[in-house]
């Protein structure tokens, strides 16, 4: 079967084949599966096109501290929750409607008009599916009706499959020729985006639990993201533990840049930053999904055909701004640990001092000096500090730095405070 882009600003049936007439293309993004030699950039290293090595660019050239400069290129591709660059998971349980945000999200992208109040970049979106294709081309249909943009060839295009991107016979090579070719004819800018929905679908013969198929994956999506200067995002299933992420090995995990975790509830489905590695982990939205009959213009008036509907994504509350404390729940410390946090709480609660000499403590924040601490230590029975004093000492600076790892106090050589 032909894997047509599908562009989602007019009607799916005008559109199909446009990209097949002007492209030769092979089944399945490319020749039969051929057992290349795996590269350490993830694509085989006599895929076609691959240059030999002695002509690769330099990968490894050291730059000096003070060269280290910031670019040009913005952070951000949905502000403060998506970055431009890099590799993003949203994961869920099944039927959690975690395809239905991610599209939704990311036609705001290719629209260019904010998502749940957020500013967004725009550009083209690029959205690959491996499931329920005749479902979710439904809902392109469903979603460009509900926004209105019908007609109006914004630049979200579906491609009807998905590459093998976890076995060793992989169809990354002629997957970045057949969209390199795409984008020099209808985006010359690139795209903002390219989704993979979902990951189980990406893997061939890979086991996504073995690291090192998934280590692939997620190798080869750093090679599409470099390629393409843009995100990359997965759809993925979360395992039986959700805290875990998701499902399978941790590689993943490591990886992305973002992961967005959708649970789905009574009357909404709730999104959760729950790991982000240069933003705010913690923030959290809501959406449901409301019912849309789909309209049908058919060409002869008389001509029926059964009703279609599907549905459509209403945000029911915007993204929360938290801290990453706030996101999971921690476990408050034990033993020693969190004897010694009582002692500070409450010596803090009877003689704290505000806006102490030390540039280290926050301004109208509560801080004690190491010697009242020690004398509430003696008072409170935490340790021994008169009967040995060096152990004290040292059993208190252990402590004290097992707090402050845990981002529960901040301490300097004078004075200990609750952050």
């Amino acid at each position: 079967m032909p894997h047509d882009l599908v562009h989602a600003g007019n009607s799916a049936e005008a559109r199909e084949g446009s990209w097949s007439d002007d492209l030769t293309r092979e089944s399945h993004f490319g020749p039969p599966h051929e057992s290349y030699p795996e590269s350490a950039g993830g694509i085989p290293d006599d895929a076609p096109g691959r240059q030999p090595s002695s002509r690769v660019t330099p990968r490894f050239t050291p730059i000096a501290l003070d060269d280290v400069a910031l670019t040009a290129e913005p952070p951000w591709l949905i502000e403060g929750l998506l970055p431009a660059r890099g590799l993003a998971c949203v994961i869920g349980e099944p039927k959690c409607g975690k395809s239905f945000m991610t599209s939704d999200m990311l036609c705001t992208v290719a629209q260019g008009v904010p998502y749940a109040g957020r500013a967004t970049l725009q550009g083209p979106v690029i959205y690959l599916t491996g499931e329920g294709v005749s479902g979710f081309k439904r809902r392109l249909v469903a979603m460009r009706q509900h926004r209105g943009i019908e007609g109006q060839g914004v630049p979200f295009y579906m491609i009807e499959d998905v590459p093998d991107l976890g076995s060793q016979t992989t169809d990354l090579p002629q997957l970045l020729a057949e969209l390199d070719a795409f984008i020099a004819q209808r985006c010359p800018e690139g795209p903002r985006a390219i989704v993979l929905d979902t990951l189980a679908r990406c893997m061939g013969d890979g086991d996504e639990n073995s690291a090192r198929d998934m280590g692939r994956f997620v190798n080869r999506c750093g090679v599409i993201e470099r390629n393409f200067g843009c995100v990359v995002v997965v759809v993925h299933h979360v395992g039986k533990d959700p805290s875990r992420g998701g499902r399978g090995s941790n590689a993943l995990n490591g990886a992305a840049d973002v992961t967005m975790l959708v649970k789905k509830g009574q009357t909404h489905s709730t999104v959760a930053i729950e790991e982000m590695k240069d933003g705010r982990e913690g923030q959290t939205w809501q959406f449901r999904l409301l019912s849309h009959l789909l309209e049908r213009n058919l060409p002869d008036p008389a001509e029926t055909m059964p009703e279609f509907s599907t549905c459509v994504v209403e945000i029911v509350s915007e993204p929360t701004i938290s801290k990453p404390s706030e996101t999971k729940s921690k476990k408050p410390p034990e033993g020693v640990t969190g004897d010694l946090l009582k002692v500070i709480r409450h010596a803090i609660e009877e003689a704290g001092e505000r806006n102490v000499d030390s540039l280290a403590v926050p301004n109208n924040v509560g801080a004690l000096s190491r010697d009242n601490l020690k004398r509430y230590c003696t008072v409170m029975g935490w340790q021994d500090a008169k009967g040995k004093p060096d152990s004290f000492r040292a059993m208190l600076n252990k402590t004290l730095s097992t707090l402050r790892a845990a981002g529960l106090i901040g301490f300097d050589k004078e004075w200990v405070w609750l952050t």
